[in-house]
């Protein structure tokens, strides 16, 4: 499989003609233009429904959360002024800024954030991760105006990393509009009102007079210094990859890796790589059902891929190794897992053979022979189901078919993955979660979570790793939780349960115009409160 690459005179032609196209008002240059890839426009802009990283990204340009987790890996207060937990873990109360209205006029106070969390535990609501990351509260109380107390039955020690990801909207609005409109009618208290969003094309943020600056990150108080902030999706990587170059956009986020060392040697261009802690572009398998509900067809896909081979032949190496359910570059990453399975097509062979899954002469792919639940004959096949990165299971799709695996790659969008895994109705999924915290760990694989809404799709239960997981939430000391997380990486791989692949950096093109841009801790996000463009 040859590496993409277009030529410098096809590469022109198709920026020029996609710019052509997206041509218009937006991309008026007295305003901060950010090109994204298509593939992250959220289904709809709801974070507390809406499971995606990219939805609670734009939210927090409209919505100021309670705490935010600044560039250095710290929270700090935003919207809430202080915190204090239980010594049990079990009650958290915040304090709040006091003279802070929504941009509708309303007021925040404690009831606003009672009303959010209500909202995000209502069944109605939906929440695809919220819920389960914010936990199953006991009780939200109203202290007074400004303080507001959560307890909960168990210790749930993560709080604020849920907390810094969850908008808090103005009730008024929510209940005005409903859960049907009030995607297209987000009202908060952060930096940017919500002025446009035309599906495929772009979203567009005003500037809004009323803030005062809660972010800590902010260094001047009041407005922000940008009037109005135009993302732009991307469909063409071409295109998303050149769109600061041409002029059309001050800023490229997730451009591709190919377009690396141009920016790297570009001196009027700011370029940034930042890791993305968590676990890394990872396929989970469903063990419900065959062919992947036997342990060693599972080992078998383990020891036919090599994502260091895809790695150099997709992304000159650029990309980050995950060797595990947590990725390499991750504070908690348990070291045994890239040794656990030898990269060997002959010992794939040998574990699907023991399986069932016996060679054919003359056919390249596998069959079934006394597989349980299996006519004999049926071809191995087996799909691998992405929102992106098509290309790294086309490279596995090669590796794979040397073992005489048919992989069956095919691209999904957002709500198309979320409906077959609650039908259960796939092999290999792709499933990703990102957080410097272990707490990922327990989201992904307690089968408690094996629920709608929930992120547990793989049917896997074990009572130890259920046990080790639970620790996530109730352990005070990051040691202590690395510690449980690294007992449950072993278990999660010596059962096989999800593919590693690769972890992929954010590589970031920003303008030389562009000053104050601001990363956060991790590279799916970042600050647009100290961003000033010049003319």
């Amino acid at each position: 499989m040859a590496r993409w690459s277009v030529s410098g005179s096809l590469r022109t032609l198709l920026v020029s003609s996609a710019l052509a196209l997206a041509a218009g008002p937006a991309f008026a240059q007295a305003n901060l233009v950010i090109a994204f890839p298509a593939n992250q426009e959220p289904a709809q802009l709801d974070g507390h429904i809406d499971p995606y990283q990219s939805t609670w990204l734009l939210n927090s340009f409209i919505a100021d959360p309670l705490v935010i987790l600044d560039s250095d890996g710290s929270y700090k207060p935003a919207l809430a002024t202080s915190w204090e937990s239980s010594p049990d873990g079990k009650v958290w109360t915040f304090k709040l800024r006091s003279g802070v209205t929504f941009q509708d006029g309303t007021p925040f106070d404690a009831a606003a954030v009672k009303y959010n969390l209500e909202r995000i535990n209502d069944p109605k609501t939906a929440s695809a991760q919220l819920k389960s990351d914010v936990g199953p509260w006991k009780s939200v109380e109203v202290v007074d105006p400004t303080t507001v107390k959560i307890t909960y039955d168990t210790p749930w020690v993560t709080l604020l990393d849920a907390l810094r990801r969850t908008p808090i909207w103005s009730p008024t609005a929510a209940e005005k509009f409903g859960l049907a409109n009030f995607s297209k009618n987000l009202v908060g208290a952060g930096p940017f009102t919500l002025a446009e969003w035309v599906p495929n094309d772009r979203i567009v943020f005003k500037k809004w007079a009323g803030y005062g600056g809660w972010n800590p990150v902010q260094k001047a108080k009041g407005p922000v210094g940008v009037d109005q902030v135009t993302v732009r999706w991307i469909g063409e990587g071409a295109v998303l990859g050149n769109v600061v170059k041409s002029g059309n956009a001050q800023i490229g986020f997730t451009i591709p890796a190919s377009f690396v060392d141009e920016y790297k040697n570009d001196k009027t261009v700011q370029f940034i790589s930042k890791d993305q802690s968590g676990t890394g572009l990872q396929m989970v398998m469903n063990t419900r059902k065959p062919p992947l509900n036997d342990v060693r067809v599972r080992r078998a896909l383990h020891h036919a891929a090599d994502q260091a081979a895809i790695n150099k032949l997709l992304y000159d190496g650029y990309y980050a190794p995950s060797e595990g359910p947590l990725n390499n570059n991750h504070r908690c990453f348990w070291d045994g897992a890239g040794k656990m399975y030898e990269r060997s097509a002959d010992k794939a062979k040998a574990l699907l053979e023991q399986a069932g899954w016996k060679a054919v002469s003359g056919k390249p792919i596998r069959e079934a022979q006394g597989v349980a639940g299996v006519p004999d004959g049926t071809p191995l096949k087996i799909r691998y189901n992405v929102l992106h990165h098509k290309e790294i299971g086309e490279a596995l799709q090669a590796q794979m078919r040397r073992a005489g695996i048919d992989l069956a790659v095919e691209v999904v969008a957002g709500p198309v993955q979320l409906d077959r895994v609650r039908k259960a109705d796939f092999e290999l999924m792709y499933e990703r979660q990102r957080s410097p915290d272990p707490l990922i760990l327990d989201q992904v694989w307690n089968s408690k979570w094996d629920q709608p809404g929930g992120w547990a799709w793989t049917g896997f239960k074990d009572d130890t790793l259920d046990t080790t997981l639970n620790k996530l939430r109730a352990l005070p000391s990051i040691d202590e939780r690395c510690a449980a997380a690294r007992d449950a990486q072993k278990i999660i791989m010596e059962n096989a349960l999800m593919l590693p692949t690769l972890s992929d950096p954010v590589f970031v093109a920003v303008s030389g115009k562009v000053k104050g841009f601001q990363m956060g801790a991790e590279g799916n996000w970042f600050f647009l409160n100290n961003v000033t463009l010049d003319k």
